[in-house]
């Protein structure tokens, strides 16, 4: 008899904020309104005073309570003006000053131009340090007090394991993430993301293969073949798994690049021990030009194939130039992002699944979706004292919130009981010595124009389902959204 497959479940996410269950905003303007009610029965306390009044108080308590695309008018409020405020001072719109600054030209030698990023990642830097094994690229923020490395990983694919060997992956990835915890890594974020499939190796097989006697174009045969690559290269995508690795430097310095530079290598070579042992091959880390490159591609998926074909013509050549890594023009739209030949919308995935699931609950997500798009996942681990703390906290207000409802005559709801079962079993966990770690999820689609845009959003909502996500698209925020699924591990406040 077979033994039953081990399960996971996610807790619901943590909504909380200073004021308990109810949110900051929602406070401000439920307080205003009643304040307003007061000034307006006091100026007029007559009927239609009252009912002023009242009309405001209903008015707010339904403009902090029903969502509309996810969001409350509170919460929409500062997106919208934020948005509308970029609009007007021509911040949506961002053409890349590269061009404009041109190469130089020293003792007869050509010298790259400087690298120019859109303003949504302004003040990072793209640098290299010396690694064990050569020269490792590193994204600089904030003066080099934060620095990010990226390891290219390769493993089988899941899919194909046998459920026992799934579950010890599980396992061995989870002890990654909790060996983190009280070390310099300040948060992991793992990518997995894909590019159009090539089309033009198996054009070129062709014309060096055939028989010279058939002409390359208007022959059946022939012509059967290139409709089968084209087909072919349609449907199918190519794969990439990247593990970013960042590192927060101590605050008050102006520059600590040169020791946080070490303590990054050895981070690396501490979590790729980790990765080999959870059978995850890692391939090494990017260099500065492959991470440019990866950047490049992050920005414009349909221009891989343009790079690799120059890769194949310069076996030398690793990755790209530093100062081709950022696009040459962006865009942000309400619902979309622009850059250079493509348009982008991204997702914050904002519910996981609340039932019993198996390892393999994200396989329609990654493996059975067929739109150009980007998975990034970012953990930020916790130590265990904090974590008490949280708990400890969390567990104090759910009884202190279901003693108030006791009082009022109020019935808890699912929700509520599934979060009060949520904290006590997280309580037993970290009792167990298991460790805890912060996630966002976010999820990027790409296509030619908006209406491939469009079909690809569509597939991504009918895969998200079978995987028993929720998804909520970042609607005013696509600029600085699309930066959560780049190598920068972003996303968590």
């Amino acid at each position: 008899m077979s033994e039953p497959r081990r399960t996971y479940r996610f807790g619901p996410v943590e909504r909380r904020s200073l004021l308990g269950p109810v949110r900051v905003g929602q406070a401000l303007v439920i307080g205003s309104a009643a304040g307003g009610a007061m000034v307006a029965i006091d100026r007029s306390p007559n009927g239609l005073g009252a009912m002023f009044a009242l009309t405001a108080i209903v008015v707010a308590v339904l403009a902090t309570t029903l969502p509309v695309a996810g969001r409350t008018a509170d919460q929409w409020l500062p997106v919208v003006t934020s948005f509308g405020f970029r609009l007007l001072i021509g911040r949506g719109s961002n053409p890349s000053p590269a061009p404009g600054r041109g190469a130089r030209l020293r003792a007869g030698r050509v010298t790259d131009p400087d690298l120019a990023l859109p303003r949504e990642l302004a003040g990072v830097e793209l640098i290299e340090v010396d690694g064990d094994h050569g020269r490792i690229g590193v994204l600089s923020e904030r003066r080099g007090r934060r620095l990010t490395a990226v390891l290219a990983c390769r493993a089988e694919t899941f899919a194909l394991l046998d459920p026992s060997a799934q579950e010890r992956r599980l396992s061995l990835w989870g002890t990654v993430l909790s060996g983190a915890a009280d070390t310099p890594v300040r948060r992991l974020q793992w990518i997995e993301r894909t590019a159009p499939a090539q089309a033009d190796q198996l054009a070129r097989w062709l014309r060096d293969a055939r028989d010279p006697e058939i002409p390359l174009r208007g022959a059946p045969i022939v012509e059967s073949y290139l409709e089968l690559i084209s087909s072919g290269t349609r449907v199918s995508n190519a794969h990439e798994v990247l593990l970013t690795v960042q590192l927060d430097g101590p605050r008050g310095l102006r520059d600590v690049t040169a020791p946080l530079s070490a303590t990054l290598r050895d981070q690396l070579e501490r979590l790729g021990r980790g990765l080999e042992a959870a059978e995850i091959h890692v391939l090494g880390a990017l260099g500065a030009g492959a991470l440019a490159r990866a950047l490049r591609t992050a920005f414009d998926p349909f221009a891989a194939a343009e790079l690799s074909s120059l890769a194949a013509g310069d076996p030398q050549r690793d990755g790209i130039a530093l100062h081709e890594a950022g696009p040459l023009g962006t865009d942000e739209g309400w619902d979309h992002y622009r850059s250079d030949g493509a348009v982008h919308a991204t997702y914050w995935i904002a519910g996981w699944p609340q039932v019993e699931v198996h390892p393999m609950f994200l396989h329609p997500l990654l493996g059975g979706s067929q739109t150009v798009r980007s998975v990034a996942v970012t953990f930020e681990p916790v130590s265990p004292e904090r974590s008490a703390r949280e708990v400890e906290a969390a567990i104090t207000r759910d009884r202190a919130d279901s003693e108030l409802r006791r009082r009022f005559g109020q019935s808890e709801t699912a929700r509520q009981r599934q979060a009060q079962e949520s904290a006590r079993r997280r309580e037993a966990e970290l009792a167990a010595g298991h460790g805890e770690v912060r996630l966002a999820g976010f999820v990027t689609v790409s296509g030619r124009d908006l209406t491939e845009l469009r079909l690809a959003c569509e597939d991504l909502h009918q895969q998200a389902a079978r995987a028993r996500l929720a998804l909520h698209r970042l609607y005013g925020q696509q600029g600085e959204a699309f930066t959560f699924t780049l190598p920068l591990a972003r996303g968590l406040r």
